[in-house]
């Protein structure tokens, strides 16, 4: 039977300013309890704010045992180096290669062409594999990407050293039935997928 590992994005969201944000002590007690409740993985975004952000992670090393510590990086070699540092005594660290793969979030996140996107995705993953054995490559926005670019971005994502893949509807533009098919699709037209371990995240944020 196949594990469903339940991935946690609490104090990554409420980090991003979705919602009201959370103070330094909420995020600490958010991440006792979800370790409290064996959460297969705590994530939390790139570290903007080095002071705080590194003490934050570092006081959660302290205690966060059973649960892997899934930290996003930026987009600079530097910021992988930086997130790696700050995460390094955990159990379980994972650093995590977040970033847009459709058209618009490219353009207006990284200010990047999709082939300048498959560059930055292999030295960005090679970089983390380097310093971490747990590596994540997340598609965002991949329900909106072209589908040839996808399928390489993910390729690169693996052959450059991911051990996760996490596909991602940002936009909930797919009903879960769609997504699956989706999902298979991917399946089909990349099959290095099935040797990592493959996430989803969902939305509901349409209703």
């Amino acid at each position: 039977m196949n594990k469903i590992r339940i991935s946690d994005r609490t104090i990554l969201l409420k980090s991003q300013g979705n919602e009201a944000t959370l103070s330094f002590k909420e995020k600490v007690e958010i991440a006792r309890l979800l370790e409290s409740a064996n959460v297969d993985v705590v994530e939390f975004p790139a570290i903007e704010n080095e002071k705080t952000d590194t003490l934050l992670l570092k006081t959660v090393c302290a205690f966060l045992k059973n649960s892997v510590m899934s930290v996003q990086v930026g987009i600079t070699p530097e910021s992988v180096e930086a997130t790696y540092n700050a995460i390094k005594s955990a159990s379980k660290p994972r650093l995590s290669v977040a970033l847009p793969i459709s058209p618009v979030g490219m353009e207006y996140t990284c200010h990047k062409k999709a082939p300048k996107m498959i560059e930055l995705i292999k030295a960005l993953v090679e970089k983390a594999v380097s310093l971490c054995d747990d590596v994540e490559f997340v598609a965002l926005d991949a329900t909106r990407a072209e589908k040839d670019f996808l399928y390489d971005a993910i390729n690169t994502a693996i052959n450059a050293g991911a051990k996760t893949i996490t596909i991602c509807d940002d936009e909930a533009s797919m009903l879960p039935d769609t997504f699956v098919n989706f999902i298979n699709e991917i399946k089909e037209n990349v099959p290095a997928i099935n040797n990592v371990k493959l996430g989803v995240m969902c939305d509901n944020k349409n209703g």
